[in-house]
């Protein structure tokens, strides 16, 4: 697969649409392109069948869509990517911004943060993620995410541990702060003590500054990104010192 740089905008979203459809096959899923949702379409689907009938499952699920913008777009295109996720009702979602341009930087932070929410889990990908998932250079992750999609959609399986209120710890998440998720998540003790600081060297950038004005921003699920990674990854904040610039985090269940 070449640069992005040598092939125009059609001819890498063909490419990659190729390569996700591909993919989607090897890993058992049926593949559908242009999957029809209200007002639009999606560029790609990986649906799930189950091999026997299913009680009131009237056609596939489904699981992982796609979504590819080339080049040239704008915000308002990666909120539609986003609504037609939404809308088509799949597990998970990846929207694959494969532009080059300096500006598509900006453009990737801004879907980044869009699509950290509570809902279905949203990726935003590069064209050379769909490269790696192709190679499978790194496609563990994207796997399990879409075995848990599958479960959550269908009854009877339930790949997720607890629930999104902070009780009990969920299979993924994604966003800005998904690096304190897999670091908590990885972490045997019950209770541990953090400076802001150390959060951060977690994290690899900084808070924002209302992580060291309001005490909230550490428990709110539905207002704060940092609290849905603590919530998420089965954790919840207590004790916390914006004087000390310090807080405690303690492990549930």
């Amino acid at each position: 697969m070449g640069t992005p740089d040598d092939r125009t905008a059609s001819e890498l979203n063909r490419e990659l649409t190729d390569l996700l459809a591909q993919a989607g096959s090897r890993f058992g899923f049926d593949v559908v392109l242009e999957y029809p949702v209200r007002g639009g379409r999606l560029d790609v689907v990986w649906t799930w069948a189950p091999p026997s009938p299913f009680p009131g499952l009237e056609r596939p699920v489904p699981v992982v869509g796609f979504e590819i913008e080339s080049s040239w777009r704008t915000r308002k295109h990666v909120k539609g990517d986003l609504l037609n996720l939404q809308d088509a009702g799949v597990g998970l979602g990846v929207i694959v911004l494969a532009g080059t341009d300096p500006k598509d930087d900006g453009l990737r932070r801004f879907a980044e943060m869009l699509v950290d929410r509570p809902g279905p889990t949203v990726l935003v990908w590069t064209a050379d993620d769909v490269q790696a998932l192709v190679e499978q250079r790194d496609v563990a992750s994207l796997t399990a995410a879409a075995t848990g999609a599958a479960s959550a959609i269908v009854p009877g399986v339930d790949p997720v541990r607890g629930t999104t209120d902070g009780s009990k710890a969920v299979a993924t998440h994604s966003g800005k702060y998904a690096p304190l998720y897999r670091w908590l998540r990885a972490h045997q003790a019950r209770e541990l003590t953090l400076t802001f600081d150390e959060v951060e060297g977690v994290l690899g950038f900084p808070l924002p500054p209302s992580s060291r004005q309001h005490v909230p921003h550490w428990h709110s699920y539905d207002g704060s990104a940092v609290a849905r990674a603590i919530a998420d990854a089965g954790w919840k904040a207590s004790h916390v010192q914006l004087a000390d610039e310090q807080l405690t985090l303690v492990k549930l269940g």
